[in-house]
């Protein structure tokens, strides 16, 4: 069983390792012929700020993988954002367990992303991170004015330049979300979120799953003059369970035609893939995906423009 503190400290290492990214041609160019960069790991390796996540990183074994060729963007925690966790190198390196290192591993690859990603470049959006569960990489939300990771993560220092890569450091650890952590993330998908915790749903969705969550807008609430303070638990629980299903359903596995059964039984769901996915939930039509496969570590979201309503 891992600790509070553990989870907490291959949080902040994952992010760590965050973000892989691949160089331009120019980008290239420029760290062949500047002979003073060095590896991601090697800045890390050599700036003492860096001496938990180094640390982190020797026992997740990825030194080899941040020191080799390649195209990486690593959001690093530096030792403050740890120690205000409560971790320091002797926590890391006491950890012997192969699935606690193998769980330390996977959260510092979810700081990484496959693309190289400047402070310029970051966009209100979600990227897919190294991190895969089931073949897809787990999901990043990042946002700008300011740059946060996840709605939490501040990027205090940016675009450190290595051969293989960039680094921004950042001030907290992070961790991968699971389904009932998106709603938490994005605050245009808050209405959803209190109404989870109003109807004792968000364990249900922390559990391993796999679900798929089909999340409702503020907007979308709004549309149907929704106003939380009406319902009870019991009125709330058929509406919700009406957009879960107890698969993971990527959009590029949904079929024009297709039908499906959501967690409250008397709830179909019938897709329209003619152009972008739409669908009919219970009593409502056209429903639009707007954001489509937010990967977490136990299922899918897909971000909709209408309430499901039996």
């Amino acid at each position: 069983m891992i600790t509070k503190t553990l989870k907490t400290l291959t949080i902040g290492i994952l992010i760590s390792t965050l973000i892989l990214t691949s160089c331009t041609k120019e980008e290239t160019k420029t760290n062949v012929t500047n002979p003073t960069l060095k590896s991601i790991y090697e800045i890390a390796k050599a700036d003492t700020s860096f001496s938990i996540l180094v640390a982190a990183i020797n026992k997740a074994g990825l030194k080899e993988t941040l020191s080799n060729a390649g195209t990486f963007t690593v959001f690093a925690p530096n030792n403050t954002a740890f120690r205000n966790e409560g971790i320091d190198e002797n926590v890391i390196n006491e950890i012997t367990d192969p699935d606690e290192i193998l769980y330390i591993k996977n959260e510092l690859l979810f700081h990484v992303l496959g693309i190289k990603v400047k402070s310029t470049d970051i966009t209100n959006t979600y990227v897919p991170t190294l991190y895969e569960v089931g073949g897809n990489g787990v999901s990043l939300r990042t946002t700008t004015n300011p740059i946060k990771l996840n709605n939490e993560a501040n990027v205090v220092a940016a675009n450190i330049e290595a051969t293989n890569g960039i680094i921004h450091v950042i001030d907290i650890l992070l961790i991968s979300p699971s389904i009932a952590d998106v709603p938490i993330i994005n605050p245009s998908l808050s209405t959803l979120n209190s109404a989870l915790v109003k109807a004792e749903l968000v364990e249900t969705l922390y559990e391993v799953g796999p679900f798929t969550l089909f999340a409702p807008t503020n907007e979308a609430f709004n549309a149907i003059n929704f106003n939380l303070e009406n319902y009870t638990k019991e009125q709330l629980l058929p509406i919700l369970t009406s957009h879960v299903l107890d698969a993971q359903v990527r959009s590029s596995s949904i079929q024009d035609g297709q039908q499906v059964t959501t967690l409250f039984p008397s709830t179909k769901l019938t897709f329209n893939t003619k152009s972008g996915v739409k669908f009919n939930g219970g009593s409502v039509n056209d429903i639009t995906v707007s954001t489509a496969d937010i990967q977490t570590v136990n299922g899918v979201v897909h971000i909709i423009s209408k309430v499901v309503l039996p």
